[in-house]
């Protein structure tokens, strides 16, 4: 730990007034939210604060408590603290933010605020009580969430810096998507976004945004301290990595607030103590170690507090950890990947009980690398055996010997066994699918066993999602288990074959028959290997991350769709693959690690299935146009959010996003009209989730899986209204 000097203010000037505006408040505030409790306590608490380190109060209308603050910061020369307020829902109609200022400036007993903050991007009506103390919540929605309602009472807030009331605007509780939009919208820009974060709630993406944005990032409550907490809801100062991490000097509660600082955020505190602020005058005079902030950034679990209002829990629902209603409580919304020394990305998902673990690593330029990255992806103990590559010919073609040459370059043991493929199949693509059979799995076996290995053999598949599950088979079998390592080349096997515990080759009997669960050691992700994919095969795979953004992600649907929007050229720039590859990876990995402990983990992977399936198989039949898997996923997505609206699950806006999102990316919306309706409702009879009839999960919104009134995503349909989904989307 080391010193590290600070200041408390940046001065600019108001973009509109000319007037000085204290931008940003200080790294160090007190929050006088008390609910409604100790006015006079909360006050002196304040005295003390200002006479010491921290300079920022945070005040607000709805604690009741301005007039008492106000009389405490008169013994201070106005200029030596920064002071702001908050909207409250109940004035933020329009014509009533101008009074509720002027009320705070008054009571506060200033003549200006330094920043006013709109609380929650909601109103209610003017006689709610949000915050009362007696007679429990009692409040009427005007708004929730709506966007030109926002706007108006924006609008207003910025007629107040041109009044030269305040000197900067804020926003509080909003997350990217609604701040994204005000920004879009806005003439004064707001400069602090308030927000619950913590150490169960690091929000890393909108702290990023934010700072592109150059917004100051206000959070409350470090500690988690909130209002209204459940008695089952975490303490996260009895968390034990942070005990351990405190044990060396200093108090829990100083380490949470000392990570919020280095995380380049003001922190506010919630404390009328006197003796706690005196604890906190050294804060900026110590710093945590690398290792210290990565051990706690790793307790990052999405969990969020419950806030005042109930309706308010999912205002923040488009942030990237968002744990509210579409998304099971019980696992994080994200598991964010690590950088590692050679610059890569890297993941990991396992899964309790018989122990199943598989890392990932994502790095651009791995394939042509391997001479120096070899002995780290390949695992230890088969440093010193005979280990096998596994191609297909279409895939040796373009990398079999670089990848063959670069691991022995490494010293490693290396054979490689090149499976035959299908140059073009009906599909008019390449296709190692018609060999994926038990013959190849039986001569790939005797290859290796004839040659010759150990249990500490490793088998390394190089190839999509077909060769990557049939030596996941081999590997499983041989020796009744070696290891394995996939080196996926297609974007199907990045975003969404490879990364599985299932392994699997087809039977005469039906497709995926025969295999085994079990976890390779490692997957590999070169994003530049993708660049000699057609342009369908290219978006076969991104049509399952769509997939996992439509029901999980507003942000992994924006990273997706907006940069082809106009510019489709952006699908083979490796940059953008490696992001795609990335984020999908972040959302996708909570659903397999935490599979069983909710149908919401199985219901997210089968989105669009129940119908993507049928047309798959339909599309094969003699006369129709084959379709690729992730081209069906595209039109089963469409048809299933047209059948939700129809079961009134959602709104006719997540129908008309469907469409859109999935069609800037080139991707098929409707059926082929070469198809008849009762044929697709026949072979749906034979998909695995049919139980008597269709089993299927739906959006609520784009981002958040409906949820039924038992708390179970998966919703029995009957067949009629899928066949009037069906007939809608055709006739588009």
């Amino acid at each position: 730990m080391g010193k590290r000097q600070v200041s408390y203010f940046a001065f600019s000037t108001s973009p509109v007034s000319g007037k000085p505006a204290a931008i940003p408040p200080s790294l160090i505030g007190i929050s006088t939210l008390n609910a409604l409790r100790d006015a006079e306590k909360v006050a002196d608490a304040v005295k003390h604060a200002v006479s010491s380190v921290v300079k920022y109060v945070d005040c607000s209308s709805d604690s009741q408590n301005e007039k008492q603050i106000g009389n405490a910061l008169s013994a201070f020369d106005r200029s030596s603290f920064y002071v702001g307020s908050k909207l409250s829902c109940c004035d933020a109609a329009p014509e009533d933010v101008t009074e509720a200022c002027k009320r705070s400036i008054t009571e506060l007993g200033v003549s200006y605020l330094d920043n006013y903050m709109m609380h929650w991007p909601v109103q209610l009506k003017s006689d709610s009580k949000p915050v009362s103390l007696d007679d429990g919540d009692t409040y009427e929605l005007v708004q929730d969430g709506d966007m030109d309602c926002i706007m108006a009472t924006y609008e207003a807030m910025e007629r107040l810096v041109d009044q030269g009331l305040v000197r900067s605007l804020g926003v509080s509780n909003m997350g990217i998507r609604t701040l994204s939009e005000l920004l879009s919208r806005c003439r004064i820009r707001p400069t602090v976004l308030e927000v619950e974060m913590h150490l169960y709630l690091a929000q890393p993406k909108l702290l990023e945004f934010c700072r592109e944005e150059n917004i100051h990032v206000v959070a409350n409550s470090p500690p988690g301290k909130m209002r209204n907490r459940h008695p089952n809801d975490p303490s996260l100062l009895d968390d034990p990595v942070l005990l351990r991490i405190a044990e060396e000097a200093v108090r829990a509660a100083q380490v949470l607030l000392r990570r919020g600082i280095q995380r380049g955020r003001s922190i506010t505190r919630k404390t009328p103590s006197q003796s706690l602020m005196d604890e906190n005058k050294d804060l900026l005079d110590w710093c945590l170690s690398r290792d210290h902030m990565s051990r706690l950034d790793a307790l990052d679990k999405g969990s969020r507090f419950p806030s005042v209002l109930p309706s308010m829990c999912d205002l923040d629902r488009d942030s990237e950890n968002y744990a509210g209603a579409g998304h099971p409580v019980s696992q994080p919304h994200r598991t964010p990947c690590t950088m590692d020394k050679n610059g890569g990305f890297r993941n990991r998902f396992e899964r309790p009980g018989k122990y199943l673990k598989t890392d990932i690593l994502v790095q651009r330029g791995a394939l042509s690398d391997l001479a120096r990255l070899g002995k780290s992806i390949i695992p230890e103990e088969s440093h010193g055996s005979a280990n096998y590559l596994i191609t297909d010919s279409v895939v040796d073609a373009l990398y079999g010997d670089t990848v063959l040459n670069g691991l022995k370059s490494a010293g490693l043991d290396m054979t490689k066994i090149v499976v035959p493929a299908v140059s073009m199949d009906e599909s008019g693509e390449p296709s190692t699918e018609p060999n994926k059979n038990g013959a190849i799995f039986n001569a790939c076996v005797d290859r290796v066993l004839g040659n010759g290995i150990s249990k500490h053999s490793c088998i390394i598949s190089l190839g999509g999602g077909v060769i990557n599950n049939l030596c996941g088979v081999i590997a499983a079998t041989l020796y009744r288990g070696i290891k394995l390592v996939h080196f996926t080349t297609t974007t199907m096997g990045m975003l969404d074959a490879a990364i599985d515990f299932k392994q699997a080759f087809n039977h005469s009997c039906g497709k995926n028959l025969v295999g085994a669960y079990y976890p390779a050691d490692l997957i590999v992700m070169d994003p530049e290997c993708l660049k000699t994919l057609s342009n369908r095969h290219m978006l076969n795979g991104v049509a399952e991350a769509l997939k996992h953004g439509l029901t999980q992600s507003w942000e992994l649907t924006s990273a997706i769709v907006e940069p082809l929007r106009g510019d489709s050229a952006r699908l083979g720039d490796s940059k953008y693959l490696e992001t795609l590859c990335k984020e999908t990876i972040e959302i996708k990995v909570p659903t397999l690690t935490h599979y069983k402990e909710s149908d919401f983990n199985e219901m997210v992977p089968q989105y669009g299935h129940a119908v993507a399936h049928a047309v798959e198989h339909l599309s094969w039949e003699e006369g129709q146009v084959p379709l690729l898997h992730g081209e069906a996923v595209a039109i089963g997505m469409c048809v299933t959010a047209e059948l939700g609206h129809l079961l009134g699950l959602c709104d006719k806006s997540v129908v008309d996003h469907h469409y859109d999102l999935v069609g800037t990316t080139g991707l098929p919306c409707n059926v082929p009209d070469t198809m008849k309706v009762n044929d697709i409702l026949h072979v749906m009879t034979y998909d695995k989730h049919f139980m008597s009839k269709p089993c299927m999960g739906f959006c609520k919104e784009i981002g958040v899986m409906a949820k039924n009134k038992d708390g179970s995503y998966a919703f029995s349909v009957e067949m009629e209204p899928v066949r009037e989904a069906l007939q809608l989307n055709m006739s588009k």
